[in-house]
């Protein structure tokens, strides 16, 4: 009787669950990544929103009259307005306007440009705070009659 067989049986015994048991951790080990990809995924759509809850939320307290905002996108083949900053990063326009005490007319207009809407919506309000820190500023200054 040859030996080969026998180790051939051995090597099959012992082989067959060493290789399920490897299957079993790369499965594991891929179905792990895949399920954090998609937690990550789900929670920068999450952290997007309250972004932008949040920055709703400024704008309307800074303008408390009301505001309105527009976003355009711009692709890369498209041409750029000639108020575009150089460069080919800002892709996003945000014109805003507060609205006057009759809640109608817009009383500032503005625009800002941006890589990405939050950028850009961050950018608004960030204007809008300047905006209101130089009303402040007049109000506060006493002008020589």
């Amino acid at each position: 009787m040859s030996l080969r067989p026998a180790l051939g049986l051995v090597a099959l015994l012992i082989g067959i669950p060493l290789l399920g048991a490897l299957a079993a951790t790369v499965a594991t080990a891929v179905g792990r990544t895949m399920l954090r990809r998609r937690r990550r995924a789900g929670s920068d759509l999450r952290d997007a929103a309250a972004l932008e809850g949040r920055l709703r939320a400024t704008m309307s307290e800074l303008c408390p009259h009301g505001w309105r905002a527009q976003v355009i996108l711009f692709g890369p083949e498209d041409e750029l307005p000639p108020d575009a900053p150089p460069g080919a990063r800002s892709r996003v326009a945000l014109d805003w306007a507060e609205l006057a005490e009759d809640g109608e007319e817009a009383a500032i207009v503005r625009r800002v440009w941006a890589p990405t809407v939050a950028e850009a919506m961050e950018a608004m309000v960030a204007d809008r705070r300047t905006d209101e820190t130089l009303e402040q500023i007049e109000r506060a200054a006493v002008w020589p009659d």
